[in-house]
């Protein structure tokens, strides 16, 4: 799979909207882009991983900003020319931002549409930094992951959510794990690897239990046979019984049980 699998198809008729030409929205449009590259780069090497994340990214603006924090850290970037910038500019540039991601959530979401509006949201959440605005809502940081009581016996009650949040914890896992200068010693790994093994912890083996107790039953069933002097008859019937309880059948009267039942 690759990140343009993710997208439809351009049909030739949707237009590209200029943006408003404030002050400073060129050298934020150039920031952007760069980072937007960057970001789809690192998607599309982890594709797999972050496919339904980019999918939910689509529809969602809080989806996509908790896609940019996992993919690249925005408070790297230098602002300056941003704090630079009357406040009255940067609230019409937020707004001009605002606008570019919904005009791009309404239309067919193709690659290119879909890179116009992670330049906004990219943009947005820049001009929030210079304005001292940023989201209180949103995406954790990658590593950041803390559960309470309440959503950790969530989880164990509903195995599906548990096994699609140890699966997103591994993808932040991989995300972290690729970047540059990785340290297992990294305070952010080590909240990872606990919230991976708490997650684990929950997870229920029904399989396990299963297999333990048709081990058992055959183990029972064949207590006290001597293969080399069964009967052909009888091999037959005990391994048509065993058959049966591998199936989850019910357990049917051993050859024993049968001569008893004759004399």
């Amino acid at each position: 799979m690759t990140l343009a699998n993710l997208f439809k198809e351009a049909n030739g008729r949707e237009m590209t909207i200029n943006s408003r030409n404030l002050e400073g929205t060129a050298q934020l449009n150039s920031v952007a882009s760069g980072i937007v590259n960057a970001i789809l780069q690192h998607i599309n090497e982890h594709v797999d991983e972050l496919a339904e994340l980019v999918a939910e990214s689509q529809k969602s603006h809080d989806a996509m900003d908790k896609l940019i924090n996992e993919c690249y850290d925005l408070k790297t970037v230098n602002i300056d020319f941003l704090k630079e910038l009357d406040e009255k500019i940067l609230e019409g540039m937020l707004k001009s931002q605002q606008s570019k991601r919904s005009r791009a959530k309404g239309k067919i979401m193709t690659l290119d549409n879909y890179r116009n509006m992670m330049m906004g949201a990219v943009g947005e959440c820049l001009i929030r930094r210079a304005l001292d605005k940023e989201k209180t809502a949103g995406a954790r940081r990658v590593g950041v992951v803390e559960y309470t009581d309440e959503q950790l016996e969530e989880l164990r009650n509903d195995q599906d959510k548990l096994r699609k949040e140890i699966r997103n914890i591994q993808s932040k896992k991989s995300i972290m794990k690729s970047k540059e200068g990785f340290s297992e010693d990294d305070e952010q790994w080590k909240k990872l690897l606990e919230a991976e093994e708490k997650l684990k912890a929950l997870r229920i083996s029904v399989r396990g239990v299963a297999v333990d107790t048709t081990k058992r039953k055959l183990a029972e069933m064949l207590d006290g046979i001597d293969l080399n002097t069964l009967k052909a008859t009888d091999a037959k019937k005990l391994l048509q019984q065993a058959l049966e309880l591998a199936k989850g059948e019910a357990q049917q009267e051993t050859p024993q049980e049968n001569e008893a039942k004759a004399q």
